[in-house]
């Protein structure tokens, strides 16, 4: 029993002297999650405790000064934004999707317009009357946090983002960035703003930020990288040639005459291997071929008003066929020149993440 229990202790011994670091290597995203939970935790506790919570048991209904009209809550852009998530769902999966989003949009802002509509008569019911003069600082002890350009460029990052998410690559990747940064600034300017507000409560001296300065230096960073995404995303950079094919996807000088990418006539070849494109994704996830020999392959895109291609990539990452993309419903052709023995994968250049698999060219 003893034995036993010595056993134990060193089996639980070993898991800290002797870890598993592929383990702990892929509990990573993990840990960083749960330190960024405890981060926003920190964060909130630390706004929740900075001064009295209530003022009485009861909260006080606020009441508009006179003269001054408030509008009522509306559930309106939360629609909105349902109805955006739609669309947005619709331009990454396409077909009937992209139609729900529209409607659903639509009637998201139709409510809202009635909503707008229904407040402007219940204002132009009301008899004016003479509305105080707005003062032109803040009155004592309040403080005012200055003018921001943060959420403008956050909504600039999250349609690189939402771009990315359609044409995947370095756009998606810009996006992130993009994203990720102007949070971080905003973060770095709400905790600032904290301190002025303990230093004026302290000091009963209140500071106020001056008026932003435009971030043109950004802006022109985010155009330029757009920019390089969109060369880089559609194929323009690098030139085809480096991987032995032309722009056009025809064969560099020397290579074989079979060996153009350009689609052909419709109609499955004798011998030739059948590829489907539905719901953005192929039918099949394992092709085999022959190796030393052109081949041909149908490719039947069924996704309607969506692009799609079969591009063939080597151990290495590089393209040894680059098909031309054309929008579905349609059937094409593709000429494919002879590969050698091995292994590759065949994907969609325009939907990578979401549509490849491995074609094997054997004996």
């Amino acid at each position: 029993m003893i034995e036993q229990i010595w056993t134990n202790l060193l089996n639980f011994a070993s898991q800290f002297v002797i870890p598993d670091w592929g383990g702990l290597i892929s509990l990573l995203p993990v840990f960083v999650l749960v330190l960024v939970v405890l981060i926003f935790a920190r964060l909130v506790w630390a706004y929740a405790t900075i001064g009295p919570t209530r003022v009485r048991p009861a909260r006080r209904a606020p009441v508009a000064p006179p003269g001054l009209h408030m509008p009522g809550p509306t559930y309106a852009p939360i629609f909105g934004a349902i109805g955006m998530f739609f669309l947005l769902l619709g331009l990454v999966f396409g077909g009937p999707w992209i139609v729900v989003g529209v409607v659903a949009l639509v009637l998201a802002l139709l409510f809202w317009g009635h909503e707008a509509l229904k407040d402007y008569d219940h204002v132009a019911d009301l008899h004016p009357t003479e509305v105080p003069a707005v003062p032109q600082i803040p009155p004592p002890g309040v403080h005012l946090p200055g003018p921001t350009f943060r959420p403008f460029v956050v909504a600039l990052g999250l349609g690189f983002l939402f771009l990315g998410l359609v044409f995947p690559g370095w756009i998606l990747l810009f996006g992130v960035v993009f994203t990720i940064i102007p949070l971080l600034g905003w973060l770095v300017d709400a905790g600032r703003e904290f301190r002025h507000t303990v230093e004026a409560d302290e000091t009963g001296h209140v500071v106020n930020d001056p008026a932003p300065a435009w971030p043109k230096r950004l802006f022109w960073a985010m155009g330029l990288l757009l920019l390089v995404g969109v060369v880089f995303t559609q194929g323009w950079f690098p030139p085809k040639s480096a991987s032995g094919e032309t722009a056009s996807g025809s064969p560099a000088p020397g290579g074989s005459p079979a060996a153009s990418g350009a689609p052909g006539s419709g109609g499955p070849p004798p011998g030739g291997l059948t590829v489907i494109a539905k719901d953005v994704k192929f039918n099949v996830a394992k092709l085999d071929t022959p190796a030393g020999a052109p081949f041909k392959i149908t490719f039947e895109n069924q996704d309607a008003g969506t692009n799609h291609d079969i591009d063939i990539l080597d151990s290495t990452g590089a393209k040894v066929f680059n098909g031309k993309d054309f929008p579905g419903v349609a059937t094409q052709t593709y000429d494919v020149p002879q590969l050698k023995a091995g292994t590759y994968k065949f994907e969609c250049s325009i939907h990578p993440t979401l549509m490849n698999g491995e074609l094997v060219a054997g004996p």
